[in-house]
């Protein structure tokens, strides 16, 4: 004969409501404890769409005191202060046959080529670097500027901020190697191609050194990989100095001047409060 269960009591049942309640609680905490998710909150902040707060964090122009946001995703706290680097690209020079700008952090070479559709890339920077960047308005002028390259008659000087202290002087010529996947990577490779970088220091602080590279050569990555050769990596290198303890709101490096076929274009940045070093 089956035995029915005895019903428990109102204490056990309210017992067991209780711990229910809790558990519910514990399960789903509240939107203020676990924070929201970066994209969105620069969103609600800035007043802009979703994915434009996305797009600005994936570019690297987002940090949060003085640290580049590297995920959109990333669980922050509602209070959390963003900083926004917004600064558009900038006319330097322009003629029948050149215009020269002033890239921005965070915009990619080839997008120039949709706000100006019918002029082509003189030269490249990475999406990271900032500075002077050229496209050539005719294809006599393109060709031209090609031949100047391939004739080693083309003169660029970047500035860096580097880690470690830097005296003197140093021209580094180390062979490079790139593998491009998805994202380009460089290494050093005695069977490589020809790289030369000449380092000059300019002003040094508590960690860190001012440089002025000098490139005669133009290989994908070149300053960083160099300078991370000789131990002293790029303050804010994402891809080649992972581990620094240095905070940084965006990778300093900026390309200060660009000459050739009888032009000189010169970036109109301060370099001090791009970098954020007192002068």
């Amino acid at each position: 004969m089956e035995r029915k269960k005895a019903p428990k009591n109102k204490t056990h049942a309210k017992r067991d409501a209780t711990t229910k309640t809790q558990k519910i609680l514990t399960k789903k905490p509240m939107r203020t404890e676990q924070g929201e998710k970066a994209y969105k909150l620069l969103a609600l902040q800035r007043n802009i769409s979703t994915n434009k707060a996305k797009d600005l964090i994936d570019s690297g122009r987002v940090s949060i005191k003085g640290k580049r946001l590297l995920i959109a995703r990333t669980l922050l706290p509602l209070n959390t202060k963003f900083e926004v680097l917004t600064t558009p690209c900038v006319v330097i020079f322009e003629d029948d046959d050149i215009l020269a700008l002033d890239k921005s952090v965070g915009i990619e070479s080839y997008s120039l080529l949709k706000t100006y559709p019918h002029y082509k890339l003189i030269n490249r920077l990475d999406k990271d670097t900032s500075g002077v960047i050229l496209l050539a308005k005719n294809e006599k002028m393109r060709q031209k500027a090609i031949q100047a390259f391939k004739q080693k008659e083309v003169e660029k000087m970047y500035f860096a901020l580097i880690e470690g202290k830097l005296y003197e002087e140093i021209n580094i010529e180390k062979k490079i190697s790139t593998q491009k996947d998805s994202k380009a990577k460089s290494h050093i490779d005695n069977e490589g191609l020809n790289a030369q970088s000449i380092v000059t220091p300019l002003q040094t602080f508590t960690h860190t050194t001012l440089v002025s590279v000098q490139i005669p050569t133009g290989r994908t990555h070149q300053i960083r990989i160099h300078l991370k050769s000789i131990k002293h990596p790029i303050i804010g290198d994402i891809i080649y100095n992972k581990t620094s303890l240095i905070k940084a709101k965006r990778l300093m490096l900026h390309c200060q001047k660009t000459s050739l076929l009888g032009y000189t274009f010169e970036s109109k940045v301060d370099i001090h409060e791009a970098f954020g070093v007192s002068e």
